[in-house]
């Protein structure tokens, strides 16, 4: 039994492609199932886009539902990239809806959004650097889990950093789930790393599975709940890596 006032959590979708592409050439006409969703996750969405070559990670947000944005709509068909994530909120309980909370959240040449709730999201907070601390710019969980990451990366690696951030989180915190998708020059990654014990923010079966799909030289993955049933399942505590050079993609165990 879902208890919907305890729903928290948010829609991802992503994509890489082999040419610059706006997100409704990419996803096409489902892409209004997926936008659709916006009427539960109503708290803003937020877009980034960011090219394989040069990349600068270029940053739309609003706090309207998408399903009411024009300035949506428009990026949606007019913005074009050969990656971009794009994040439905629904806001954790006790945090502020505003912009400075809606994902996509950026550092350097890396975006990153999160589904799910760490509880508190000061829980976080031991993992990050002393000097990433100050350059936090928001409340929220998803962006301390985002900057730990990046603290773990300067000796790890990206890919490495985010499957050892997620196993310190996944054994030490009171979380429902850590799904990520980071979004750099190089690679697009997503994880799926959810609590099967808390079921409380569940809407649809399968609610934190994530799936994905090669198809017409583009990598797309995004949250359940808008059909789309014959993607590749990303099931629990996997990770997906896909290199952006040539689309290839390999699902590493967290």
């Amino acid at each position: 039994m879902f208890r919907g006032r305890l729903r928290r959590m948010c829609r991802l979708l992503a994509y890489a492609s082999t040419q610059p592409a706006s997100l409704s050439t990419v996803v096409g006409p489902t892409l209004a199932d997926f936008v659709e969703l916006s009427k539960e996750h109503k708290d803003g969405w937020g877009l980034t886009t960011c090219a394989s070559i040069g990349g600068v990670q270029e940053r739309e947000r609003d706090l309207a539902p998408a399903v009411e944005s024009k300035a949506f709509s428009q990026l949606a068909k007019e913005k074009e990239s050969d990656g971009a994530l794009f994040h439905l909120r629904l806001a954790s309980k006790g945090l502020t809806v505003d912009l400075s909370n809606n994902h996509p959240f950026i550092h350097g040449d890396i975006s990153f959004m999160h589904n799910g709730t760490i509880r508190p999201a000061s829980s976080v907070e031991h993992l990050i650097d002393a000097d990433l601390l100050p350059q936090l710019t928001s409340t929220t969980d998803s962006e301390r889990y985002f900057f730990a990451i990046l603290s773990k990366a300067k000796s790890l690696g990206l890919i490495e950093a985010i499957r050892a951030t997620v196993k310190e989180i996944a054994s030490t915190a009171n979380y429902s789930a850590i799904n990520s998708i980071t979004l750099t020059p190089d690679f697009l990654i997503a994880v799926c790393q959810f609590n099967e014990a808390e079921q409380s923010e569940w809407t649809v079966p399968f609610h934190y599975e994530l799936r994905f799909i090669k198809e017409d030289g583009a990598v797309k993955i995004a949250s359940t709940g808008w059909g789309h049933d014959d993607w590749t399942p990303l099931t629990n505590s996997k990770m997906l890596v896909v290199n952006r050079a040539d689309l290839s993609f390999k699902i590493l165990d967290i």
